[in-house]
Protein backbone atom coordinates (compact mmCIF):
# COMPACT_ATOMS: atom_id res chain seq x y z
CA UNK A 1 0.00 0.00 0.00
CA UNK A 2 2.68 2.51 0.99
CA UNK A 3 4.86 1.41 -1.93
CA UNK A 4 1.92 1.78 -4.34
CA UNK A 5 1.47 5.39 -3.26
CA UNK A 6 5.18 6.15 -3.67
CA UNK A 7 5.62 6.70 0.07
CA UNK A 8 7.95 3.75 0.65
CA UNK A 9 10.81 2.66 -1.57
CA UNK A 10 12.54 0.05 0.59
CA UNK A 11 12.31 -3.72 0.48
CA UNK A 12 9.11 -5.34 1.74
CA UNK A 13 10.50 -7.21 4.73
CA UNK A 14 7.53 -7.05 7.08
CA UNK A 15 9.70 -5.19 9.59
CA UNK A 16 8.88 -1.75 10.89
CA UNK A 17 12.08 0.24 10.49
CA UNK A 18 12.75 3.98 10.29
CA UNK A 19 11.86 4.09 6.58
CA UNK A 20 8.58 2.26 7.19
CA UNK A 21 7.63 4.59 10.04
CA UNK A 22 8.46 7.62 7.89
CA UNK A 23 6.25 6.27 5.11
CA UNK A 24 3.40 5.62 7.56
CA UNK A 25 3.76 9.17 8.91
CA UNK A 26 3.59 10.57 5.37
CA UNK A 27 0.44 8.57 4.67
CA UNK A 28 -1.14 9.66 7.96
CA UNK A 29 -0.35 13.34 7.37
CA UNK A 30 -1.80 13.20 3.87
CA UNK A 31 -5.00 11.57 5.15
CA UNK A 32 -5.91 13.78 8.13
CA UNK A 33 -4.45 11.45 10.73
CA UNK A 34 -2.02 12.23 13.50
CA UNK A 35 1.44 11.31 12.17
CA UNK A 36 2.52 8.66 14.68
CA UNK A 37 4.24 6.23 12.35
CA UNK A 38 2.24 3.32 13.78
CA UNK A 39 -0.46 1.13 12.27
CA UNK A 40 -3.35 2.10 14.54
CA UNK A 41 -6.93 1.25 13.69
CA UNK A 42 -7.65 4.60 12.06
CA UNK A 43 -4.62 4.22 9.80
CA UNK A 44 -5.52 0.67 8.79
CA UNK A 45 -9.09 1.75 7.98
CA UNK A 46 -7.85 4.69 5.86
CA UNK A 47 -5.63 2.21 4.00
CA UNK A 48 -8.68 -0.01 3.41
CA UNK A 49 -6.94 -2.89 5.18
CA UNK A 50 -9.41 -5.52 6.35
CA UNK A 51 -9.36 -5.70 10.13
CA UNK A 52 -9.22 -8.91 12.13
CA UNK A 53 -12.06 -9.64 14.57
CA UNK A 54 -9.78 -8.64 17.44
CA UNK A 55 -8.86 -5.33 15.75
CA UNK A 56 -12.55 -4.56 15.20
CA UNK A 57 -13.07 -4.67 18.97
CA UNK A 58 -10.53 -1.87 19.50
CA UNK A 59 -12.27 1.50 19.32
CA UNK A 60 -10.81 4.23 17.13
CA UNK A 61 -9.14 6.78 19.39
CA UNK A 62 -10.11 10.41 18.79
CA UNK A 63 -6.40 11.13 19.24
CA UNK A 64 -5.71 9.27 15.99
CA UNK A 65 -6.80 12.28 13.96
CA UNK A 66 -4.68 15.32 13.18
CA UNK A 67 -7.32 17.58 14.69
CA UNK A 68 -9.22 15.77 17.39
CA UNK A 69 -12.97 16.30 17.65
CA UNK A 70 -12.57 17.99 21.02
CA UNK A 71 -10.40 20.68 19.46
CA UNK A 72 -12.85 21.09 16.58
CA UNK A 73 -15.83 21.41 18.90
CA UNK A 74 -14.05 24.16 20.83
CA UNK A 75 -13.48 26.16 17.66
CA UNK A 76 -17.07 25.57 16.51
CA UNK A 77 -18.44 27.27 19.61
CA UNK A 78 -19.07 30.98 19.37
CA UNK A 79 -16.47 33.07 21.11
CA UNK A 80 -17.45 34.54 24.44
CA UNK A 81 -17.60 38.27 24.66
CA UNK A 82 -15.32 40.35 26.80
CA UNK A 83 -15.44 39.56 30.49
CA UNK A 84 -17.65 42.08 32.27
CA UNK A 85 -15.83 43.83 35.09
CA UNK A 86 -17.38 46.40 37.37
CA UNK A 87 -15.20 49.40 38.12
CA UNK A 88 -14.12 50.37 41.65
CA UNK A 89 -16.53 53.32 41.52
CA UNK A 90 -19.42 51.04 40.54
CA UNK A 91 -18.62 48.62 43.37
CA UNK A 92 -18.46 51.55 45.81
CA UNK A 93 -21.87 52.81 44.63
CA UNK A 94 -23.34 49.34 44.93
CA UNK A 95 -21.93 48.90 48.45
CA UNK A 96 -23.48 52.22 49.53
CA UNK A 97 -26.86 51.22 48.07
CA UNK A 98 -26.72 47.75 49.63
CA UNK A 99 -25.83 49.30 53.00
CA UNK A 100 -28.81 51.70 52.77
CA UNK A 101 -31.10 48.72 52.12
CA UNK A 102 -29.61 46.72 55.01
CA UNK A 103 -28.13 44.08 52.72
CA UNK A 104 -24.49 44.91 53.47
CA UNK A 105 -22.87 46.05 56.70
CA UNK A 106 -19.29 46.71 55.57
CA UNK A 107 -17.62 49.88 54.41
CA UNK A 108 -17.77 51.22 50.85
CA UNK A 109 -14.26 50.12 49.85
CA UNK A 110 -14.79 49.53 46.15
CA UNK A 111 -13.61 45.93 46.57
CA UNK A 112 -15.86 43.08 45.51
CA UNK A 113 -15.21 40.98 48.63
CA UNK A 114 -17.22 38.09 50.07
CA UNK A 115 -19.45 40.36 52.18
CA UNK A 116 -20.28 42.46 49.11
CA UNK A 117 -21.05 39.33 47.09
CA UNK A 118 -23.43 38.15 49.82
CA UNK A 119 -25.16 41.54 49.76
CA UNK A 120 -25.44 41.37 45.99
CA UNK A 121 -27.01 37.91 46.23
CA UNK A 122 -29.64 39.28 48.64
CA UNK A 123 -30.32 42.22 46.32
CA UNK A 124 -30.54 40.00 43.24
CA UNK A 125 -32.94 37.57 44.94
CA UNK A 126 -35.13 40.42 46.22
CA UNK A 127 -35.30 41.91 42.72
CA UNK A 128 -35.93 38.64 40.86
CA UNK A 129 -32.56 38.70 39.13
CA UNK A 130 -30.33 35.70 38.53
CA UNK A 131 -28.51 35.25 41.84
CA UNK A 132 -24.81 35.32 40.94
CA UNK A 133 -23.21 37.45 43.63
CA UNK A 134 -21.49 39.40 40.88
CA UNK A 135 -21.93 42.99 39.86
CA UNK A 136 -22.96 42.26 36.28
CA UNK A 137 -24.60 44.55 33.74
CA UNK A 138 -28.16 43.54 34.62
CA UNK A 139 -27.59 44.14 38.33
CA UNK A 140 -25.96 47.52 37.66
CA UNK A 141 -28.89 48.51 35.44
CA UNK A 142 -31.41 47.47 38.12
CA UNK A 143 -29.47 49.46 40.74
CA UNK A 144 -29.45 52.51 38.47
CA UNK A 145 -25.64 52.57 38.32
CA UNK A 146 -24.33 53.87 34.99
CA UNK A 147 -22.15 51.70 32.78
CA UNK A 148 -18.73 52.90 31.69
CA UNK A 149 -18.18 53.70 28.01
CA UNK A 150 -16.11 50.52 27.64
CA UNK A 151 -18.90 48.42 29.21
CA UNK A 152 -21.44 50.02 26.87
CA UNK A 153 -19.20 49.27 23.85
CA UNK A 154 -18.72 45.64 24.90
CA UNK A 155 -22.48 45.27 25.41
CA UNK A 156 -23.05 46.14 21.74
CA UNK A 157 -20.76 43.34 20.52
Amino acid sequence: MLKDKGLYTGAETGERNADTRAAIKSFQSANGLKATGTFNRATLEKMNVELTDAQKLIPVSPNSFATSETKESKTDKPKRGAVFRASKEQVTQAQKMLKEKGMYSGEATGKLDDATREGLKKYQAANELKVTGTLNQITLDKMGIALTDKQKENAKN
